[in-house]
């Protein structure tokens, strides 16, 4: 099946991290920070927002396998967050800036 996926997370102001750095391994498990818009550019989600496209044979498993890989990567860097993950079959997804 194909899955959307999207993640938000919020680091508490008191932690000092590296926001790139976790960027760059998020977009390694498929997870990105910029989406096309109607215009056919990318543009940035906002921080803390990644959305991501899987081939996956069930959304639970999916789900699960996510929020395993960013507590893996939050722990292992020392970060306190909140995560928010929700996967679906179909997705209407807008960005708009005003």
């Amino acid at each position: 099946m194909h899955y959307f996926a999207i993640l938000c997370y919020e680091i508490p102001v008191v932690d000092n991290y590296d926001h790139e750095f976790i960027k760059g391994e998020l977009e390694e498990i498929g997870l990105y920070s910029m989406i096309k818009t109607k215009e056919e550019d990318l543009q940035p989600l906002p921080v803390g927002t990644f959305i991501g496209e899987y081939k996956f044979q069930d959304k639970e498993e999916l789900k699960n396998l996510l929020y395993g890989e960013v507590k893996k990567l939050f722990e292992s860097n020392g970060l306190k967050a909140t995560v928010f993950i929700a996967v679906s079959e179909k997705a209407t997804i807008g960005l708009e800036s005003f």
